[in-house]
């Protein structure tokens, strides 16, 4: 079963873990949750559920906030863990 709330969790903690390691806040036109934040976010995923993100995973410009951005990629790992699960074969 999909671990809905460590993935969560986790996507959140990077984010907030990210956005106060920042010398300086955002300007009003850069998105709250840039390329380097989700590098971070990728790489707690890919630790900790062992499934690999594919690269498209962040569109351009990044997410505006971090709802969107926790729904889209708890849908692409949602994908991916699913699609990596062994098939069971009903007897």
């Amino acid at each position: 079963m999909f671990p809905v709330q460590l993935v969560e969790a986790a996507i959140r903690d990077e984010i907030a873990a990210a956005i106060n390691d920042r010398p300086t806040p955002p300007g009003a036109w850069e998105p709250e949750i840039d390329s380097l934040v989700m590098v971070r976010v990728i790489c707690r995923i890919e630790e900790e559920i062992a499934v690999e993100l594919p690269d498209d995973v962040m569109p351009q410009g990044g997410f505006d906030g971090a709802d969107h951005c926790v729904a889209i990629i708890m849908n692409a790992c949602r994908e991916r863990w699913n699609a990596h699960q062994p098939v069971k074969e009903e007897a």
